[in-house]
């Protein structure tokens, strides 16, 4: 799938989304998405390096548990 039509499946599921927490957490992703800091680049990549290694042996969390403990922790 190209770049255009990935956008437009996004804008099309968030025009269906009906839930606001998941329209404030894409907005707040998207608001921060360019802010990482040079500083703070080493170290998520070596989170993302250790989050694709558990994937890889199996360590794998359900969606519904990372969903609710997100909202949790971000009250949306």
């Amino acid at each position: 799938m190209d770049i255009i039509a990935e956008k437009i499946e996004i804008v099309q599921r968030i025009n269906e989304e009906q839930d606001a927490s998941v329209i404030h957490a894409v907005k707040h992703f998207l608001d921060n998405l360019h802010n990482v800091h040079p500083e703070n680049e080493d170290a998520i990549n070596r989170e993302l390096d250790d989050a694709i290694n558990e994937a890889d042996r199996g360590e794998l969390l359900l969606y519904e548990n990372v969903l609710a403990e997100f909202r949790n922790k971000y009250s949306v």
